[in-house]
């Protein structure tokens, strides 16, 4: 049985931050979660927040591998996706003009984290 644990992050927009997100509520009308941060949160509202999920991979240097950051595989930027149609993760170019490419243990372990879309926009660049 496939065992992943779930986690979370957050990067706040607005104080241009990345947190480690707690505990996550979903319902039609809303969603809400609890960023973990040695900072007063109140007045965060979900359209300040960008969520990013855990694949349950690390990278070549142990660092974990989450939505929406950007790695070094097969000596090119890439940046990890959800994939709906295959229903898994994936990565893609970081332009995200190439098709999406199966994300799983064997593409972790010879990948590098360079960084996230937020905290590194710089990375976006081909």
């Amino acid at each position: 049985m496939l065992n992943i644990e779930l986690k979370f992050r957050a990067f706040n927009k607005k104080t241009k931050k990345l947190y480690r997100s707690g505990a996550l509520s979903f319902s039609t009308e809303h969603h809400s979660f609890m960023i973990y941060s040695d900072k007063n949160m109140d007045g965060v509202k979900d359209e300040d927040v960008e969520i990013m999920q855990y694949t349950g991979q690390k990278d070549i240097n142990n660092k974990e591998i989450f939505q929406r950051d950007i790695i070094l595989i097969d000596d090119s930027k890439n940046i990890i996706v959800w994939d709906n149609n295959r229903g898994g993760w994936a990565y893609t170019d970081v332009e995200r003009k190439l098709k999406m490419t199966p994300f799983g243990r064997s593409e972790a372990n010879r990948c590098e984290v360079l960084g996230n879309e937020f905290e590194n926009p710089d990375l976006l660049q081909p």
